[in-house]
């Protein structure tokens, strides 16, 4: 009997620390669930989500831009409403960063289903934008083809009514020809074929006055070559004669004057040795010039003692 209030007891309080364990894991398990899944879940249950609604509670959250739709055009940006599960600071502070207020509104995203969904979509729009391209460069060349193609029919037509308005006039001429044959040549036609003959005379003379003007001018154009050749290069020499030395060529020349002078230098002194040496050697040539005539016997006198 005194066991039994003691296991009880016992049992009372492992029951209560089981629960209270229970309680703990569902807590974590409750707030495990609220950050991954992108729709509000059950506090009873939280493998349900209570209402199809996206959660507030979900790290995986992010605010992109979409363009504004018709009905907020009027009104601005502004009017767009506030997501339930978005709080007051982010939203305003998505309102302050919107790049483009005029045609582009906050936008959440709440979970990995709604971040595919966007780029599914993105990647739709970015096939259709460049399907669509695909055909307007396809265009473009079709018109850039007939536009080469009408201008060379256009080159060719230009052509053929060059050739056409040839032929009219010299149908025209020969029609003249043959309406004026056989009249007699008026005054003003003699006039006319007098003046003719003398404008053509005058323009005759105009050209060889012209060829003779240019062949001056190419002699002339020769002699000023050479004449501002031989110019410019006497004012060469002047300026390169009377132009000043810089302190960088008068410390070059200073250099150069006084290696040499140290060279000359060294050169007196050799050739004052050399003429030492020289004097040296001329001593004792004589010397030994003069033991030897000292040495010889007199003319016309006799050896003796030799074999």
């Amino acid at each position: 009997q005194q066991a039994n209030p003691h296991q009880a007891a016992m049992h009372a309080h492992q029951s209560a620390s089981q629960r209270q364990e229970a309680a703990r894991i569902e807590e974590a398990i409750y707030n495990l669930h609220s950050k991954y899944s992108p729709v509000a879940a059950n506090p009873s249950n939280p493998a349900l989500a209570s209402y199809n609604a996206p959660s507030s509670l979900c790290a995986f959250t992010a605010v992109l831009y979409d363009p504004l739709p018709p009905e907020h055009r009027a009104q601005g940006h502004l009017s767009a409403p506030k997501p339930p599960h978005i709080s007051n600071p982010v939203w305003n502070e998505a309102l302050a960063r919107n790049p483009d207020p005029r045609e582009l509104m906050p936008v959440p995203l709440v979970g990995a289903p709604a971040l595919h969904t966007r780029i599914v979509s993105q990647q739709e729009k970015a096939n259709a934008l460049a399907s669509h391209a695909k055909k307007l460069g396809q265009s473009l060349q079709f018109l850039e083809k007939a536009a080469r193609s009408s201008k060379d029919a256009a080159k060719q037509s230009n052509a053929q009514q060059e050739a056409l308005r040839r032929r009219l006039m010299e149908v025209m001429r020969k029609v003249e020809i043959v309406r004026c044959m056989g009249q007699p040549t008026t005054s003003a036609e003699v006039e006319s074929r007098r003046r003719l003959g003398e404008i053509a005379r005058q323009a005759g003379f105009v050209g060889t006055s012209l060829a003779d003007l240019e062949e001056r001018g190419r002699q002339q154009a020769r002699t000023w070559r050479t004449r501002g050749a031989t110019t410019e290069s006497r004012q060469q020499q002047s300026s390169r004669s009377s132009e000043p030395l810089r302190e960088q060529d008068k410390v070059e020349l200073f250099q150069v004057l006084n290696e040499q002078r140290l060279g000359m230098e060294r050169l007196g002194h050799i050739v004052k040795k050399e003429v030492r040496d020289v004097g040296i050697l001329k001593e004792e040539l004589e010397k030994a010039s003069s033991g030897r005539a000292k040495a010889l016997p007199p003319p016309g006198a006799a050896i003796f003692g030799g074999r």
